[in-house]
């Protein structure tokens, strides 16, 4: 019997994210947010659609997670005039100000995870799972980065 990838793969991710939890513990965000701020971090407004894929966030679950850190001010959404069915997000200056801060210290969480599995092994791992990620994508990209997949074997 084959080993399950889906498992190893979670495995890892709870290996990485055991670096990374306690930092968006101390910055009061949930492993959700911290994605949603990151990415919007990296473009100044981001299509709810579009945030929803690249987070890997169903897109109902996003609706809450946008509504409270819209609440926390570290959000802020906005339809444009000439075309009300599109919703964009963006971050702002307070979300702005915690994302410098985390991210030094998530930085940080990086050198170590590098320093312990070794720099040549993350380049590896990460161009690996590039590959994997692009070569092995379904045709329906939107449905697959936002839809729960059978992790059971």
């Amino acid at each position: 019997m084959h080993e399950s990838l889906t498992i190893a793969l979670l495995q890892a991710r709870e290996t990485a994210m055991a670096w990374f939890r306690p930092i968006l513990n101390r910055h009061n965000l949930t492993e959700q947010q911290w994605r949603i701020i990151r990415i919007l971090a990296a473009h100044r407004s981001l299509d709810f659609h579009a945030l929803a894929r690249e987070a890997c966030i169903l897109r109902p679950s996003l609706t809450g997670i946008l509504t409270r850190l819209e609440r926390d001010g570290l959000v802020f959404r906005l339809k444009p005039l000439n075309d009300q069915r599109k919703l964009f997000a963006s971050l702002t200056p307070k979300g702005v100000e915690l994302y410098q801060q985390a991210c030094h210290e998530v930085e940080e969480g990086y050198l170590q995870i590098e320093q312990r599995f070794g720099i040549q092994n993350m380049k590896q791992l990460k161009a690996l799972l590039e590959t994997f990620n692009s070569q092995c994508a379904t045709e329906d990209s939107d449905t697959q980065a936002t839809m729960p997949r059978d992790m059971t074997g």
